[in-house]
């Protein structure tokens, strides 16, 4: 790996790595790898604020989020602009996703952009904090925002020994392909001390930072992911990690990252769920992500696609839920939809029972030819197994008609307002609110000299 900071450097040199501080570059050899491996631990418990709100990572287990990253522009839920996002928006989106009952945890469809550059993560995390009880999955670039995103979560939490046994925080962190460690990165020496999980997700694109094939690619993102999975390990034995190789798709036409290619379903979820469960470890991957620029068909087809074959690839933590024009805005209509895209996929991921009780072949005995199973107990007591959608129409068409022929992306507008009109999330503490607002004032003040 090529090496940017002085701080990963020295660990993997103290590890016993081969460092080279003139060239900037670390090789790890396979035994620091292994015995890495053999360190993570299998499950990793991800909490939220409400212990209701816990999920448990490994075994298959699945779940979807809304959101990634902070996003450049948002969709305005009244207007329909595509503008910049601000703090107001950062929290109404996570109330909304707290609000979303398929939504496990959450990251972000907005982005703290009228506030200070250099303070932007602190300031989404402490919207994040206020506006949800589920576990949250968020970016903090460098050693500085991790160390004060640490100290807000141990200030929820009661104390970080307390944080660290219901980790309600996980760090997302990105090396830089291929193959590349920047300052950045030492937020996960931070998170590592703390014993707080971390996914690292590196995206080599196919022809671009990594070979144009998705098995080369995912040579890229696995080396990466391995690389930072064993420095977690150098710092602290037993960090919990969660793994995500992906192999990206650039648009030969564009050269856009493009989330709606076939390809990228399969690099980054059936590719990379395959490789988490070589190493038996929880597995990390995109859903509902579109390169729609509205919440439209192409969105509802590459939505579905991404989620079903996340989920039935046995991806633990599938993320971009509300996502459009490929990661670079958001929506709350979109996020609405994608909730209900996961309960289509959530029911077909549960399959078929077959025994004696739903084959039924008493109950078709008793019915026989010719007859209907309408009155029948058995049906009144399997009906409630059968996925009814919130959002989207099986009424008759005059019904639809006569309800003013709304598209579904009006339909989701309104559900959206109506979440976040009667939606409320219990509010932290007043002392522990006031800290963590203490916590970004005295961050901004100090991160100039840091930076």
């Amino acid at each position: 790996m090529e090496c940017n900071s002085t701080k990963i450097m020295k660990i993997f040199e103290d590890g016993g790595a081969e460092v080279d501080r003139d060239k900037k570059r670390v090789r790890i050899p396979q035994h620091l790898v292994t015995e890495a491996i053999h360190k993570v631990p299998h499950q990793v418990i991800f909490c939220g604020r409400n212990p209701a709100n816990d999920i448990l990572l490994g075994s298959n287990r699945v779940y979807f989020g809304m959101g990634g990253t902070p996003v450049p522009f948002i969709r305005d839920l009244e207007t329909a602009e595509v503008r910049r996002p601000t703090k107001r928006d950062m929290e109404e989106a996570t109330r909304l996703g707290d609000g979303l009952s398929n939504m496990k945890f959450l990251m972000s469809i907005a982005g703290a952009f009228d506030v200070p550059y250099e303070a932007e993560y602190l300031h989404e995390f402490e919207a994040l904090f206020n506006n949800t009880e589920k576990p949250i999955l968020y970016s903090a670039p460098g050693d500085f925002v991790a160390k004060k995103v640490l100290e807000m979560a141990a200030t929820i939490s009661g104390t970080p020994e307390q944080l660290r046994k219901r980790p309600s925080v996980m760090l997302y962190a990105e090396t830089s392909s291929p193959l590349a460690f920047s300052a950045p990165n030492e937020n996960i020496i931070e998170f590592a001390k703390s014993g707080l999980p971390f996914v690292n997700g590196a995206t080599p694109m196919c022809g671009g930072s990594a070979p144009m094939t998705l098995a080369g690619a995912m040579v890229v993102g696995n080396a990466e992911n391995l690389a930072t999975l064993t420095l977690a390990q150098l710092v602290r034995p037993h960090t919990p990690v969660v793994y995500s190789a992906w192999a990206c798709i650039m648009d030969p036409v564009t050269s856009r990252f493009a989330y709606g290619a076939p390809e990228f379903a399969i690099g980054v979820n059936a590719l990379n769920a395959s490789l988490a469960r070589y190493y038996d470890l929880p597995c990390y991957g995109f859903g509902g992500c579109t390169d729609s620029k509205t919440p439209d068909a192409q969105a509802g087809a590459e939505v579905m696609m991404n989620c079903l074959v996340a989920g039935m690839s046995g991806v633990g933590l599938i993320h971009d839920c509300g996502y459009l024009a490929g990661g670079s805005i958001g929506s709350m209509e979109m996020a609405v939809i994608d909730n209900e895209i996961i309960g289509y996929v959530e029911r077909i991921l549960r399959g078929v029972d077959v025994n004696d009780e739903t084959l039924a072949v008493d109950v078709i005995k008793a019915v026989g030819p010719g007859g209907h199973f309408m009155s029948q107990r058995h049906t009144l007591n399997h009906v409630r197994e059968l996925y009814v959608p919130h959002l989207f129409d099986r009424t008759p068409e005059t019904a639809w008609v006569k309800a003013g022929r709304k598209e579904t992306r009006e339909v989701a507008r309104e559900m959206a307002r109506k979440i976040l009109k009667e939606h409320m999330v219990n509010p932290l503490e007043n002392e522990v609110k006031q800290k963590i607002s203490e916590i970004v004032k005295s961050a901004e003040k100090e991160l100039p000299k840091s930076s």
